[in-house]
């Protein structure tokens, strides 16, 4: 069990830690430091899962965060009944120890489990990033797992069919919904071992290997790792040690040749990847109290925002604005506080002292973002106290 009570290896980042067997004990060591896991589109995904449990079970009290949440599970609850056969049982949101590290245990969305084959599909509810079930190892470690505990009490023959679905509605990237790796029994078992061989080594902390890859953009720990850092400069290293192409850039800048703009070309999206990786492991640091050196942190920018959607669209629609207006077909939200103040004019209401009084009181304007700047830039910088958090401070002297 990792210092922070999750599971040393899941499922969900067996990709990373598969690969870079070193990535887990590096983070473990500097997770203080480190930007923290979690996102509003993570926990968009875990109600999206909730809701369609409660659906497959019937069970009261969870309700959707949008019409179009409640329609794709609920066309996912469809699909999965579909797929059910005469004498399958389903199993929905099952609890099961991980094959390769059973103290602990991953949560598998759907497994049907029949006579003739075995179904195991994952849910993902994400937008920007396209999943795929053919070798994806967090889908092979619930399915081995979950076949596992089953063969506990029966068995099954090393050709039965294994169907491992990604179901994946709202991918911009790809419509394809339904994504099916069709395998066997035994073919699971060999790849399931072959992921049980990484766990292994990284649970001995043996040799262990920093493997920079398509993992890392995920990593937490891209922004300190020098194996990443050597990958993002590798266009222009010429084999030197990352510290020294470092050094060399900065101090005396070389004339890069044809050849070597040519590879800075080709791995443009790895080092601006790395870079904003960098930057994010800078503004974290920060925000927990590193001394500033030369960055610092401002309030950045930030719109106004209605304190009360109701409360502003009434008195919008009292003051004559047409309801398409301030409910606008694209976006479906209620217009803007600046938006709101066009439709006024178009409206024929004047924006006199006593309207701009009047919207005042409906509208707020939230905190900016916290933004990286360098510490030449005029703007107050925030400083990290433990007891209240970030705070603007006004002397400049207070940052050496």
């Amino acid at each position: 069990m990792a210092a922070n009570g999750h599971s040393r290896l899941p499922p969900s980042k067996a990709y990373s830690w598969a690969e870079c067997t070193a990535s887990v004990a590096f983070i473990e060591a500097n997770d203080r430091i480190l930007p923290k896991d979690g996102s509003p589109e993570a926990d968009e995904g875990t109600r999206a899962h909730a809701y369609l449990t409660a659906t497959l079970k019937h069970t009261l009290g969870q309700v959707p965060d949008s019409p179009e949440m409640g329609r794709l599970m609920d066309d996912c609850a469809k699909f999965i009944l579909s797929l059910m056969q005469p004498g399958d049982r389903l199993l929905v949101d099952q609890r099961v120890p991980l094959y390769y590290l059973p103290s602990q245990r991953g949560t598998l969305d759907i497994a049907i489990v029949g006579p003739r084959r075995i179904i195991i599909l994952d849910v993902k509810y994400g937008v920007g990033v396209s999943v795929y079930a053919e070798k994806n190892k967090q889908l092979a470690i619930y399915a081995e797992s979950q076949i596992r505990v089953l063969e506990q009490i029966e068995e099954f023959l090393p050709d039965l069919p294994v169907e491992l679905i990604i179901y994946q509605p709202r991918d911009r990237n790809d419509p394809t919904v339904v994504r099916p790796w069709i395998t066997t029994r035994g073919e699971l078992a060999e790849f399931a071992e072959e992921i049980a061989v990484k766990a292994a080594v990284v649970l001995s902390g043996k040799n262990t290997e920093f493997k920079p890859g398509a993992a890392c953009k995920f990593c937490r720990a891209t922004g300190i790792c020098k194996a990443y850092a050597t990958q993002g400069l590798s266009a222009i290293a010429d084999d030197e040690p990352v510290d020294a192409v470092v050094e060399r850039i900065h101090v005396s800048p070389p004339q890069l040749t044809r050849e070597q703009r040519q590879r800075v070309l080709v791995a443009k999206k790895d080092m601006i990847a790395w870079l904003e990786a960098v930057e994010d492991q800078e503004e974290a640091e920060l925000m927990h109290g590193a001394p500033v050196m030369s960055f610092k942190l401002v309030e950045g920018k930030s719109n106004r925002q209605w304190k009360d959607d109701k409360l502003a669209a009434t008195y919008l629609l009292k003051k004559g604005v047409a309801i398409d207006a301030v409910y606008p077909p694209v976006p479906p939200e209620i217009v803007s506080p600046a938006q709101a103040e066009k439709a006024l004019r178009s409206a024929g209401v004047s924006l006199t002292e006593e309207v701009k009084t009047e919207m005042k009181t409906l509208v707020e304007k939230p905190p900016g973002k916290p933004t990286l700047t360098e510490v030449s830039d005029p703007r107050p910088a925030l400083i990290f106290d433990p007891t209240t958090g970030l705070n603007h401070i006004t002397d400049a002297s207070e940052l050496i």
